[in-house]
């Protein structure tokens, strides 16, 4: 009883000691992994073979475009070749989706079987006949002899010699973007006629509010808005003229130069804007407004987009915003200059919970005395990168996010629910919510399973083409 039991588990050691078969979805796709075109899990062939078909076949994709994934395999068990490599050329979408020029070399090592398996663009190049006869000529004898590495080679060597002749170069390759700017012509022309139509609609629809002269703007503080009269220039007028001049100047460098100089307009003159009418804002001493004006309206992100001249103006822009916080102050009081007192002096004339804020940084005061009258003025200025908001029960900068439990986990059939605790450091109120948690969609799900059928090659498509070998 002991040897049987014995003999029982030391054979399903050997069993599972065996090559377990692949099926289409457990081969590694190493386009994915790391952009190589060969698979070879079982290390059919060295790593310098591996290598040198790799740089060879990036060479072939970038000269011609066509790609060729190459997969060693020790078994798929009793699939048939022709099927296997039918699916997995599929699923991975080897080639160009606009020409379908991919090939799947596929090697079987216990089936002793080569395949060559052709998408619908490579069937006039490599069709059956040639397949076949590479595989007879330049890779199976070296099979035979059990050097699989020189077989490979010598094969790929002769499909790459086949793909890079310039005879075939416009039935392999994917259609190239015109460099010909025939077509902005026509483009131009037809945005011209849209933006005809389409902009007095615009226009019409925003009348109300939409600008700095609009009946309904509120103007108890500064915008950074353009006027009715602007918006014709600048995004009516200006727009047809530009796209005209382009259509009848049809030169990438004219038309890009044409668009970054019309978007810098647009953004110097909203810097502009913000600039004049900060100042007239501040001519009525309303210097907090001005300072918040000049921080929510920031330019600064064309500076991304439009280095010139706009990476010139960052610096003196914060400047400025800075120098209106500083700006003198008159008392409400007396109309006398106030000074600012600074942080070691500020203290005694603020309340226990401003302080503590301003120990936490989540808010800034700068406090103000008449030098006349010993009038006090307090300015607050919020920290816009603080984690603190204000406290729903004493107002205070220091409600936080304490914790975020997930109750219930979201599934692609049912929401979840998780809960939020949020405490305030200063007078210890502590609150807690619950929100609801979105099903999982089965977007993502299908997004992956798109990804996987494309891989990372171009989406090409195969009807079954191609030529198999045994040995």
């Amino acid at each position: 009883m002991k040897k049987t039991a014995l003999l029982i588990f030391l054979l399903s050691l050997f069993i599972e000691g065996l090559p377990q078969p692949y099926t289409v979805d457990s081969v590694p796709n190493t386009k994915r992994i790391n952009n190589n075109y060969v698979s070879n899990p079982d290390n059919l062939i060295n790593a310098t073979t591996v290598t040198q078909i790799d740089q060879h076949l990036t060479s072939l994709e970038q000269q011609t475009t066509a790609q060729v994934a190459v997969v060693l395999l020790s078994s798929i068990g009793e699939n048939s070749v022709e099927d296997f490599a039918q699916s997995l050329f599929v699923k991975w979408g080897i080639g160009r989706a606009a020409k379908d020029n991919g090939l799947l070399i596929l090697f079987v090592a216990d089936q002793k079987t080569i395949r060559f398996h052709t998408g619908f663009g490579l069937e006039g190049v490599l069709p059956d006949a040639i397949c076949k006869r590479i595989q007879i000529q330049k890779m199976v004898p070296y099979f035979k002899e059990g050097n699989v590495d020189a077989g490979m080679l010598a094969g790929i060597d002769e499909v790459i010699k086949i793909l890079s002749d310039p005879a075939y170069a416009e039935e392999i390759a994917e259609p190239a973007e015109s460099s010909n700017y025939s077509g902005t012509s026509s483009l131009t022309f037809f945005f011209t006629l849209c933006w005809i139509i389409v902009g007095p609609v615009v226009f019409f629809a925003s009348r109300k509010t939409g600008f700095s002269d609009s009946i309904q703007r509120p103007q108890n503080k500064p915008n950074s808005e353009i006027s009715k009269g602007q918006w014709w220039l600048f995004f009516f007028l200006l727009p047809i003229l530009l796209a005209t001049y382009l259509a009848f100047n049809d030169h990438w460098f004219i038309t890009a130069a044409g668009l970054y100089g019309y978007f810098a307009s647009l953004g110097l003159h909203k810097y502009y804007r913000i600039i004049k009418r900060g100042n007239v804002w501040l001519k009525r001493g309303v210097y907090q407004t001005v300072y918040s004006f000049y921080k929510e309206n920031s330019w600064m992100g064309w500076a991304i987009f439009f280095p010139i001249p706009f990476a010139f103006l960052i610096r003196p822009y914060k400047k400025r915003i800075q120098a209106v916080r500083e700006h003198p102050r008159d008392c409400h009081n007396c109309s006398k200059k106030m000074m600012r007192l600074s942080e070691a002096t500020e203290d005694e004339h603020l309340p226990k919970e401003h302080q503590f804020e301003e120990n936490l940084q989540s808010v800034d005061y700068d406090v103000w005395i008449c030098s006349s009258c010993s009038s006090i003025s307090v300015e607050q200025y919020v920290n816009e990168k603080t984690k603190y908001s204000a406290c729903p029960k004493c107002k205070t900068y220091a409600f936080y996010t304490e914790s975020t439990t997930t109750l219930t986990h979201a599934t692609t059939s049912s929401t979840g629910e998780e809960e939020t605790i949020k405490l305030c450091k200063f007078c210890n109120n502590r609150e807690r919510t619950t929100a609801t948690i979105p099903m999982v969609s089965t977007s993502s799900d299908s997004s992956s399973s798109s990804s996987d059928s494309g891989g990372s090659y171009g989406g090409g498509d195969s009807g079954g083409g191609g030529a198999s070998s045994s040995w």
